[in-house]
């Protein structure tokens, strides 16, 4: 298993490359089931696909294609962390929303690793925020049910 670092106008992350493992990810949740079938999903000669199967090395621009034809996540297919597909982990909202259509839009980001890497970021990133929210929302209730009680019962919560 190789780990790559990717790195992209100020992101850098680690993942998992390990031919072996990822082919099998495909596998399973696709049903391509030869290097052929795979070489065409990819537009690349089934040799190519050999070669890096040799090397031990999956591309993550490859599991970004094979992502988009499949609605499947590339840091899933990747390293099988995380969740499958966008819509079993991240429910769109609008900032997602606005941060595709923005990656989508500029010019200056027509890079596709740019992309899969900003994009695996963010939805990284969207995780970590929607736990904070929900462990701050979760603190507040607790705190206010703390202090309902105590407000009663120095008589302040008649009215």
């Amino acid at each position: 298993m190789k780990n790559v670092i990717s790195q992209g106008e100020g992101i850098t992350f680690f993942m998992k490359n390990d031919f072996e493992s990822v082919w099998q990810r495909i596998r399973e949740e696709t049903g391509v089931k030869s290097l052929q079938a795979l070489a065409d999903i990819l537009k690349k000669t089934q040799p190519a696909i050999s070669k890096a199967k040799t090397k031990g090395d999956f591309p993550p621009g490859w599991a970004y294609l094979v992502g988009q034809e499949f609605g499947l996540l590339t840091e899933w297919i990747m390293t099988g962390e995380g969740p499958k597909r966008l819509s079993e982990g991240v429910r769109m909202n609008p900032l997602l929303e606005e941060v595709n259509d923005w990656l989508n839009e500029e010019e200056k980001h027509k890079d596709a690793e740019f992309r899969i890497l900003f994009r695996q970021q963010m939805i990284r990133a969207f995780f970590d925020y929607e736990g904070w929210l929900i462990k701050r929302k979760e603190e507040k209730e607790k705190a206010h049910a703390e202090y309902l009680p105590r407000k009663i019962a120095a008589g302040g919560g008649g009215k």
